[in-house]
């Protein structure tokens, strides 16, 4: 397994650490803005000849969807670049019929891989059922044959994915087929939505929401509404334990992945495991 520096923009690429890691994924999986374009990704390349440049293309609206295909038409034209991740079915279509025999390898991202284990709480939600529906619950999407073909036919080569020891049983399912897997080490997607959440909190619109994203924001459970007591009321230690301190970034919602030593003692099933720098500096200045 590669391990590989998640970063949001290229001036922000510890250069000492990428000559550590050898590969530094670029992008958001929820922003359109914060894809590089072609003189960032030379001047990266000119700074470190060797290093592995993957790009991570995010949801993208209507509104966006042409500056996007631009974008990507743009970075795969340099030529620099080693792999691009779709979290956009729009997107990916067009990649794969615009780009067919493209030196570039092709990853499905996390909000195409999604789980039922991605929720904090999901084995109280299916606490009742047999072993084999949980077992079934807590695989990903992409955990059907069918799919895969479809994508292998397509061109994708791997996927991100969300992995905990919830869904290991889901992870060697797709291990099995030969798809290249991506695991975020560090990181589990909680949440996502077309607006951003840090820009209307602050009500800014772009550029101006960029500085907004340099540092996610932090939310702590704190009150539950309860019916009984008609009002707010102090979560239980077990609540507690259950519901994570959740990262926004953007129009994303991170939680820590609670199983990042479990995905370390198992790294032979995995490409890559990527370390999301922004998220691991909030943990350690907080």
């Amino acid at each position: 397994m590669k391990t590989g520096l998640f970063v949001r923009h290229v001036e922000e690429v510890d250069l000492q650490k990428l000559r550590e890691n050898g590969c530094v994924f670029l992008g958001d999986e929820g922003c359109v803005y914060k894809l590089p374009h072609e003189a960032e990704i030379i001047q990266l390349k000119n700074n470190l000849e060797h290093a592995e440049i993957h790009i991570i293309t995010p949801l993208v609206s209507q509104k966006n969807l042409q500056y996007a295909k631009d974008t990507l038409d743009e970075l795969i034209s340099t030529r620099l670049i080693h792999s691009l991740t779709f979290n956009d079915y729009g997107l990916l279509y067009y990649a794969v019929n615009k780009h067919p025999n493209s030196h570039v390898k092709f990853y499905l991202g996390r909000l195409l891989t999604k789980s039922f284990s991605d929720c904090p709480w999901s084995d109280h939600l299916n606490r009742d059922e047999d072993d084999s529906i949980k077992t079934y619950m807590n695989g990903f999407v992409l955990n059907d044959p069918r799919k895969i073909n479809l994508f292998k036919n397509m061109g994708i080569v791997g996927a991100h994915l969300n992995v905990s020891k919830k869904n290991i049983e889901g992870l060697n399912e797709i291990t099995e087929t030969g798809l290249e897997v991506i695991v975020h080490l560090n990181t589990i997607i909680g949440a996502a939505s077309r607006i951003c959440s840090q820009a209307q909190y602050s009500a800014t619109l772009f550029p101006d929401c960029k500085e907004e994203c340099e540092q996610p924001s932090v939310l702590k459970l704190s009150k539950l509404w309860s019916i009984k007591a008609r009002g707010y009321v102090d979560p239980s230690k077990e609540v507690q334990q259950i519901v994570p301190d959740y990262y926004v970034s953007g129009n994303i919602t991170y939680y820590r992945n609670p199983d990042h030593l479990f995905l370390l003692n198992r790294s032979s099933l995995f490409a890559y495991g990527i370390v999301d720098c922004h998220v691991e500096r909030l943990c350690t200045n907080g």
